[in-house]
C-alpha cells in the first residue's frame, strides 16, 4: 500500500476501494457491503513463535487471526528498535508478544456518524470486489397503504419476473452502460395481513422455455394470509421487496412509480408489458421517480463471505437504533394524535363542504378540457352523490367532511405515494393523470449513442465521447469473457473463521 502523510491515503484508489450497491443520494442501506485495504495490527516483519526464544518464518496473511478476538503469539521487532535504526550487521532482536487483530467495527464506528453503523467484517481474497463478487441484491421500498390496490401491484411486478430489458425502467446512462438487460429473481409485496409473493425461474432447457411460452423465465404469485386480527387501514406500513443479481441506475424508483399508477388505479398491471417491449417502444414515456427517501438496500448476497461480529459491537449499534427507533415512533404518534384529534373534535358547515367539492370539480373538468380539446359538460354525478350524503344537520365532523369529499371526487387529504419534494409542488387535488402511453417520449438509446458520437467542439461534449469510448468501447467484451470474468469474481470472499 502506499504511504501518506499522517497515515491517511493520497486517494481513495490508492485503498482498492469497492462497494456493492451503489445507491443515490438519499437511499438508505442497511446490508450494504464495502471492501477495502486497511493497517493490521500486526507488524510487516512479524514472526512466527517457533520456539519459546527464537521467531520462525515470516508470518503471511494466511496465518493472521481473521477477527478481533482470537489473539496469536508471535516475535516482533521492539519499537525502539525500528525508530534508532541498528548497527550493521548486527542481529535483529525481537520480543515475544502475544496480539490481536484491531477491532475494525469499533475504531470506524468512532469516528463515522450516527446514521452510519459497521456491524462485522472479515479479511478477503485480494480479488474480491464488493460489487463484482456479489451474486444478489435486495432492495425494499416502504410505503403506507393508502388506497392502492396491493394484489393489482403484485401483477405489475409479476410481469417484470426474469430476464427483461429494462430501458423503460431506469435513466439510462449510455457513456457507461449499453446492455440494459437484467434478472429480477423473486418480488414480494407486504402488508400487516397478507403477503404477496412472486417468483421467478429462469429457463434453462428448451423445454421450459417452450412451456413459457417463448418467454425467458416462469413466473408464479402465491398470497400468502398473515392470519392477524387487525384490519386494513389506509395507515398500514406497507413495503415491496425486490431481489435481483444487479440493477440500474434509479430502476427501483422507477419500478415503484409505475407501480404506485398500478396500485391507484391509474394503470392496469399490462402497462408493464407495453414498457418492457422495447422493439413497440423504444423509448421512455415521461414519468416522474418515485422518492428515494423510502428505499434501502436490504441485503447483498455472497457465495464465499462469511462477516464475523461481535456481541460488544452490536450490542452498541442496537442502542443507537433502538434510539432512532424511538425518535421517531413518538413523532409519528404525535402526529396520528393531532390527526385523530381533528378528525374527531372540529366542526364544518355542509355548505362549505359542497362549495369545496364543486370547486375542485369544475377545476378537474376544465383541465380535461383543455386536455382534450372537447368541451367537457356537467352532467350533474357531482351534485346527486353530494345529496346521498345530505347529513341531518347544517355542521358535520371534519372525519365526516373528508369521507364525503373522498367518495364523491376520489381524491385524497394526502399525496400520491412515492412523491418527493420536488413533485409535491405542482399536485393539487384537481390532478388529473395522463395515461403514460399517451405521454411524451424521450429519445431512444441508438438517438443517444449517436449524439455522443457526432459530438464534437464543446468541452462537455467531447468529455462524453471521451467517457463512452473509454467505457463501452474499450471494454467491450465477449459474452464468453464476461462469464468467465462474473464466475472468477464470484469465487472470491473471505472467512471471520
Amino acid at each position: 500500500m502506499e504511504e501518506a502523510k499522517n497515515g491517511q491515503m493520497p486517494k481513495r484508489t490508492a485503498s482498492k476501494y469497492s462497494r456493492c450497491g451503489r445507491t443515490d443520494k438519499g437511499v438508505h442501506a442497511n446490508g450494504q457491503v464495502v471492501a477495502l485495504y486497511l493497517k493490521s495490527a500486526f507488524p510487516i516483519m512479524a514472526c512466527k513463535a517457533a520456539s519459546d526464544d527464537e521467531p520462525g518464518d515470516v508470518l503471511g496473511e494466511d496465518s493472521l487471526p481473521k477477527n478481533s478476538l482470537d489473539c496469536l503469539e508471535c516475535f516482533v521487532q521492539p519499537r525502539n528498535n525500528k525508530k534508532k535504526g541498528k548497527t550493521v550487521g548486527a542481529p535483529t532482536t525481537y520480543q515475544r508478544k502475544t496480539i490481536n487483530e484491531y477491532d475494525y467495527c469499533k475504531i470506524l464506528n468512532n469516528v463515522l456518524p450516527p446514521s452510519i453503523r459497521i456491524l462485522g467484517w472479515c479479511p478477503v481474497s485480494s480479488e474480491f470486489s464488493a460489487r463484482f463478487s456479489c451474486s444478489r441484491r435486495t432492495y425494499r421500498y416502504f410505503f403506507p397503504r393508502r388506497n392502492l390496490n396491493l394484489a393489482m401491484m403484485a401483477k405489475g411486478l409479476e410481469y417484470m419476473m426474469g430476464r427483461n430489458d429494462f430501458r423503460n425502467f431506469c435513466k439510462m446512462n449510455c457513456e457507461q452502460v449499453s446492455n440494459f438487460e437484467r434478472v429480477l429473481v423473486e418480488g414480494k409485496v407486504v402488508s400487516p395481513q397478507r403477503i404477496y409473493c412472486v417468483t421467478s425461474k429462469i429457463a434453462t432447457s428448451e423445454e421450459e422455455k417452450d412451456i413459457a411460452t417463448g418467454a425467458n423465465h416462469l413466473e408464479a404469485v402465491h398470497s400468502i394470509d398473515l392470519h392477524t386480527s387487525s384490519h386494513s387501514s389506509p395507515r398500514d406500513m406497507c413495503h415491496i421487496e425486490i431481489v435481483g443479481q444487479a440493477f440500474l441506475w434509479h430502476q427501483i424508483r422507477c419500478i415503484m412509480s409505475i407501480l404506485f399508477h398500478i396500485g391507484r388505479g391509474q394503470e392496469s398491471p399490462e402497462l408493464v408489458k407495453e414498457l418492457l417491449d422495447v422493439k413497440k417502444n423504444p423509448a421512455k414515456p415521461s414519468y416522474d421517480l418515485a422518492s428515494e427517501a423510502a428505499l434501502v438496500l436490504q441485503d447483498c448476497t455472497f457465495g464465499q463471505l462469511q462477516l464475523g461480529r461481535t456481541v460488544r459491537n452490536l450490542w452498541d449499534v442496537q442502542k443507537t437504533l433502538e434510539q432512532r427507533w424511538e425518535k421517531h415512533a413518538i413523532a409519528s404518534e404525535r402526529a396520528k394524535n393531532a390527526l385523530d384529534s381533528m378528525k374527531d373534535e372540529t366542526e364544518v358547515r355542509w355548505t362549505d363542504v359542497v362549495d369545496f367539492v364543486e370547486q375542485i370539480d369544475k377545476e378537474r373538468r376544465r383541465k380535461i378540457q383543455k386536455r382534450s380539446k372537447h368541451l367537457v359538460h356537467d352532467d350533474g354525478e357531482v351534485q346527486r352523490l353530494l345529496a346521498a350524503h345530505h347529513p341531518q344537520t347544517c355542521t358535520l365532523t371534519w372525519g365526516a367532511a373528508v369521507e364525503v369529499i373522498q367518495n364523491v371526487l376520489q381524491v385524497f387529504p394526502y399525496l400520491p405515494n412515492g412523491s418527493s419534494e420536488s413533485q409535491q409542488k405542482g399536485h393539487t387535488e384537481s390532478s388529473v393523470h395522463q395515461p403514460l402511453m399517451e405521454r411524451a417520449k424521450g429519445t431512444t438509446y441508438e438517438e443517444k449513442v449517436q449524439s455522443i458520437l457526432e459530438s464534437s467542439g464543446k468541452d462537455t461534449s467531447s468529455k462524453r465521447k471521451m467517457r463512452y469510448e473509454e467505457n463501452i468501447v474499450k471494454k467491450r467484451k465477449t459474452a464468453e469473457e464476461d462469464k468467465a470474468f462474473y464466475d472468477h469474481k464470484l469465487q472470491q470472499g473471505g472467512s471471520n473463521v
